[in-house]
C-alpha cells in the first residue's frame, strides 16, 4: 500500500508541475536509450566474436601460405641447381667429345 499511495503522490506532483513532467519524459527517454545501447552493445560483442574468429582464420591461411610459398621457393631453387649441374654436365661431354 505505501508504493500506491507514493506513485499517486508522485502523479499529481507531476500533474501539478510540468518541470516535473518534462523531468519525467527526460528520464523515460534516457531509459529507452540506455536499453538500445545495451542492445547494440550486446550485437557489437557477438560481430567482435565473429570477426575474430574470421582473424583467426585468415591468420592460419595466411601461415598455411607462408609455409607453402617457403616450400616451392625451396624447390626453385633445387631445381635450378640441378639445371645447373645439368648444363654443365652436357657442356663437360660436348668438350670430352671435341677433344
Amino acid at each position: 500500500m505505501e508504493a500506491a499511495s507514493v506513485k499517486n503522490k508522485q502523479a499529481q506532483a507531476a500533474k501539478s508541475d510540468p518541470n516535473l513532467i518534462i523531468l519525467e519524459q527526460k528520464i523515460f527517454g534516457m531509459i529507452e536509450m540506455i536499453k538500445g545501447l545495451k542492445s547494440e552493445n550486446v550485437s557489437l560483442k557477438e560481430k567482435n566474436k565473429e570477426l575474430q574468429g574470421q582473424i583467426r582464420v585468415l591468420e592460419s591461411s595466411l601461415v598455411a601460405e607462408t609455409k607453402d610459398l617457403e616450400e616451392l621457393s625451396q624447390e626453385k631453387i633445387m631445381a635450378k641447381m640441378v639445371v645447373d649441374n645439368l648444363l654443365h654436365s652436357i657442356d663437360s661431354l660436348i668438350e670430352v667429345k671435341e677433344k
